[in-house]
């Protein structure tokens, strides 16, 4: 697993918005296993979840991406990669110190970034900006090369 991609990456995978055709393409050129964090188990549902309280999927469409979520835990194209969570939070700590007064970042994004690192991964793949900025700072090769 040399790849990790950020929440709302997955979630256009998952859910028709826009960017997701270039999501799918990503993640299918990437290949699989991909690595899935503590960070995802928690977002990723809940991005789900909250976008049924906003009526922009239904409650079947939730259930129906939830169950493709889970299958893909469960058939292994999402798996988790050997990092030590403690040291994810001091890496986001010092991302933090050193990236967050000059780019704005969230605690959410230096955190996915923090994971990426500590679990040895060379590629971040994100539409996000600032977690963009962050990886590459950072030395990660970012996807796509917008």
């Amino acid at each position: 697993m040399n790849a990790y991609a950020d929440t709302g990456l997955f979630v256009k995978s998952y859910v028709d918005e826009e960017n997701s055709a270039e999501a799918d393409e990503i993640l299918a050129k990437v290949g699989t296993p991909l690595a899935f964090s503590h960070i995802h188990a928690v977002e990723i549902p809940n991005a789900i979840h909250l976008k049924r309280f906003r009526a922009e999927i239904t409650p079947d469409q939730e259930a129906a991406v939830i169950r493709a979520f889970q299958g893909d835990i469960d058939a292994g194209r999402l798996q988790r990669p050997d990092y030590d969570l403690g040291a994810v939070f001091r890496r986001a700590e010092a991302l933090s110190a050193r990236h967050s007064g000059s780019l704005g970042t969230r605690s959410m994004d230096l955190l996915h970034v923090a994971v990426a690192l500590e679990a040895g991964c060379t590629e971040f793949i994100s539409f996000d900006a600032r977690q963009r900025k962050v990886a590459t700072k950072e030395g990660l090769r970012v996807i796509p090369r917008k």
